[in-house]
């Protein structure tokens, strides 16, 4: 049901009421006065206004009637969730904490055992809590009075819960943390014992003139309604003897008229940031607080804090053209890094012999690195259809490598050849492992880097480990994800790299909390901010507010707007956060170009003009990015003749061992070929030759019994032996059989073995043998070595030499 056309805008609202002429003209045609006219205008006008508001307001209690009972028939299926989670040990998080709320107030009797229990309670990073949290520590700490069961009255017994948090540092809404609960608790402590806040002011970390800079910036922000309140910050370290502590980074990027593009700010600022820190790396001088002295500025004293991860690719490419190594926990570009892009074409060349386009992108790319032309020449000299004669031919892995005269092409097309023969016979996991080593993906990402290579690394150990969970689906199911993620831009988390304190730091101001650096710039905060969720939740009254069917239900407006300013506030802390993390050096870009409203940049006052202009031109280029590394005047022809000379002073080792053919069907015995006997009968012998079939397991059972009678742990009876058969049979999963040349005879087994004691070899020798002997043998002959190794079923030593046995079947 809509209103009529008529009456609405083309965006759907209903439009303004302007009929007064109209009203005027009838009154004076029906003989009334103009005022008569203007009175039943505003008459008319109220009616319309009075209908427009009552259609909204049917709309909107439709709408929460709707919700309501949606959210009614949904209950059915979160509880039948939750059980299932349970039954099946799959509680998560906020399953833990939802139960151990309920344990603590259905059973009293549990509370005050627990209670009794922890009789003390620490609660670090408070302000990081939700109301729910806060319940548990008032039931678990604290003792309710007469006739109350408003958790919120209980009193918290003396010295049960000591709580530690900083409210200015309360971020984390956007995973169910409310400063609301800590400003609860504080006044709840206030009200039991005012004695009971402790204040703690003192900074250890920033120096005076950051900490005055943030005091003045940040205390009237955080005073205002709705923050948490502010406590001036006490220096402990003074400012350093030279330079200013807090400073801004001049940008130009403005046009002649004033004006720069989001993209083009990005970029200037992102370049602008990359210099200065190629220029502090290795001539600024800082505080090395461990040791008590000043040292060389390293990659690794400085951190970039966005407020998002939006667009910050442009400043890892602006470090990294310097030489500036780079450790990110801000980024999800995974799938924007080229080593990663790579990576996807050659997989896809492994999933598909027939993707011509993915084996083009993989030859065309870095890791190859063969020109378009060279492509073409490629692709020109195969041979073409006879059919199709002007159909050019399509390069794929199924082409014959003898078409192919470029060197370096027909060798990476061999290589890809013999890695697709294997997929059918691996994991996809093992499989690209051996494709990053044979197309020399590491070397290739440490030449490319100039040895500063950790982040793509990192990427490329976790591009492998995605493929992991592939094992079953196999490679090409695996492909076509990793595809689907780069096409839709998937925004994911690139790795890690292990030795972060070697690189500069590009982190979210999120990520920043708890951490600190000689030297922070706040980067990338021209982002503008974002709307709150068209679904929220109205913390106070536990209200649950989304459009049904794009009509807005009753109170949507009010808990939405109460959820932006609260963000709102959040955002300033956010800023405060950032702030802190500063040991010596405070930086911030100031660009010549005017914001957005809506940025992050224009949420506080920084008075940014007031600010001293970081002059760095003094400092030279750092070790970082001004070494580019020696130059390479190593030739092919100088290569191969090193190599030849490295080989010929190598001494070649051949192991040679037992076989270890573990063939089940093989006969002892093998049969001979069909002959023709051109002689008289009688002259042909007769042969009997029983075939007994061979395999791995029956030697281990020989050896076994072998090894047991040597020892002395079973006896050499054929009824004791045919036991012991029987048993290390079944031992293996096989089953007894009658008949040796079909399986496993027991029988044969023993008979094999007491025949093998009885030769005259052996007889004589038996009570000295040795079993299961271990045996080496090592000859040099010219440039080559061979060793021999091996294990004796039986061996003896006499005074000559040592004698074994060959473990033949007899």
């Amino acid at each position: 049901m809509q209103p009529h056309p008529d009456l609405c805008t083309k965006a759907g609202a209903f439009a303004s009421y302007r009929k007064k002429g109209k009203w005027t003209n009838a009154a004076k045609q029906a003989g009334l006065s103009k005022a008569d006219g203007e009175r039943l205008n505003i008459a008319a006008q109220g009616h319309y206004t009075a209908c427009c508001d009552t259609w909204s307001s049917l709309l909107q209690a439709s709408a929460s009637r709707v919700l309501a009972a949606l959210i009614e028939e949904t209950r059915p299926i979160l509880e039948r969730f939750r059980a299932h989670k349970r039954a099946s040990a799959q509680l998560d998080f906020d399953d833990l904490i939802f139960a151990a709320r309920d344990l603590l107030r259905d059973h009293d009797d549990v509370r005050r055992a627990l209670g009794q229990r922890f009789a003390h309670v620490l609660v670090d990073e408070f302000q990081d809590t939700d109301p729910l949290q806060t319940e548990i520590f008032w039931r678990l700490c604290g003792e309710p009075t007469a006739g109350e069961t408003d958790w919120t009255q209980f009193r918290v017994r003396p010295g049960a819960l000591f709580l530690v948090g900083d409210p200015k540092q309360a971020i984390y809404r956007f995973r169910g943390a409310d400063v609301g609960a800590y400003v609860q608790a504080r006044d709840a402590f206030r009200a039991q014992d005012p004695g009971s806040l402790l204040p703690i002011c003192t900074n250890f970390r920033s120096c005076a003139s950051i900490l005055t800079f943030v005091n003045e910036r940040f205390e009237a922000v955080l005073s205002a309604d709705g923050q948490p309140g502010f406590t001036a910050l006490d220096p402990f370290h003074d400012d350093p003897r030279d330079g200013s502590c807090v400073a801004a980074l001049d940008i130009a990027v403005a046009d002649e008229d004033g004006k720069a593009s989001a993209e083009q700010q990005r970029d200037a600022e992102a370049e602008a940031v990359a210099e200065m820190c190629a220029r502090l790396i290795g001539s600024h001088r800082i505080a090395d607080r461990r040791k008590g002295a000043e040292r060389i500025c390293q990659p690794g004293d400085i951190a970039l804090l966005a407020p998002t991860g939006a667009e910050l690719w442009r400043y890892e490419e602006a470090l990294e053209r310097r030489g500036i190594p780079v450790a990110t926990q801000a980024g999800k570009g995974l799938f924007r890094r080229q080593e990663v892009q790579d990576l996807i074409a050659l997989t896809r060349v492994l999933a598909d012999w027939r993707d011509t386009l993915a084996l083009g992108a993989l030859l065309r790319g870095p890791l190859v690195g063969l020109t378009e032309e060279e492509l073409l020449d490629i692709i020109w000299t195969l041979p073409r259809s006879e059919k199709e004669p002007d159909r050019i031919p399509r390069l794929d892995l199924g082409v014959d490598l003898t078409n192919i005269v470029h060197p370096l092409a027909r060798d990476t097309i061999e290589k890809l050849q013999a890695l697709y023969r294997r997929g059918k016979s691996t994991t996809p996991h093992e499989l690209l492992s051996q494709a990053v080593d044979m197309m020399r993906v590491r070397p290739l990402l440490l030449a490319r880097h100039r040895g500063q290579a950790e982040r793509a690394l990192a990427n490329v150990d976790l591009y492998l480990s995605l493929s992991t969970g592939y094992a079953v689906r196999g490679l090409r199911a695996f492909a076509e994800a990793m595809t689907t993620a780069w096409t839709d831009e998937t925004r994911a988390v690139e790795g890690r790299p292990d030795a972060q304190e070697e690189a500069v730091a590009l982190f979210t101001m999120h990520a920043a909390k708890g951490l600190e650096w000689p030297i922070v710039i706040p980067v990338n905060t021209i982002t503008g901010v974002m709307s709150p969720d068209s679904a929220v939740v109205d913390r106070q009254t536990d209200t649950f507010y989304c459009p049904v069917l794009g009509v807005e239900p009753d109170g949507y407006d009010d808990a939405q707007q109460a959820e932006k300013e609260e963000l709102d506030r959040e955002r300033i802390r956010l800023w405060y956060v950032a702030a802190t993390r500063a040991r010596e050096l405070l930086v911030l870009p100031r660009l010549d170009a005017t914001s957005a409203r809506s940025a992050w940049i224009g949420l506080l006052d920084l008075s940014l003009a007031e600010l001293p202009a970081l002059d760095f031109s003094h400092l030279s280029l750092g070790e970082a990015a001004a070494d580019a590394g020696p130059v390479n005047t190593q030739t092919r022809e100088l290569f191969a003749a090193e190599a030849a000379a490295i080989a010929a002073r190598q001494t070649r080792l051949t192991w040679l061992a037992p076989s270890r053919d573990e063939s089940v069907s093989g006969v002892v015995l093998q049969e001979e070929k069909a002959g023709i006997w051109m002689g008289a009968a009688d002259d042909q012998l007769l042969e009997t030759t029983i075939t007994v079939q061979g395999g791995r397991e029956r030697g281990l059972i020989l050896h076994k019994l072998m090894e047991e009678i040597l020892t002395g742990e079973i006896d050499d009876a054929a009824s004791a032996l045919i036991e012991r058969a029987n048993e290390l049979i079944q031992e293996l999963g096989r089953l007894p059989a009658v008949d040796p040349t079909v399986g496993l005879s027991p029988e044969e087994l023993a008979a094999c073995v007491i025949r093998t004691l009885a030769l005259p070899e052996i007889a004589p020798l038996r009570a000295g043998l040795l079993a299961e002997f271990p045996v080496y043998a090592a000859g040099a002959e010219d440039d080559e070595e061979t060793a021999t190794a091996g294990i004796a079923d039986a061996l003896t030593l006499t005074a000559a030499r040592p004698s074994w046995s060959t473990g033949r079947a007899m």
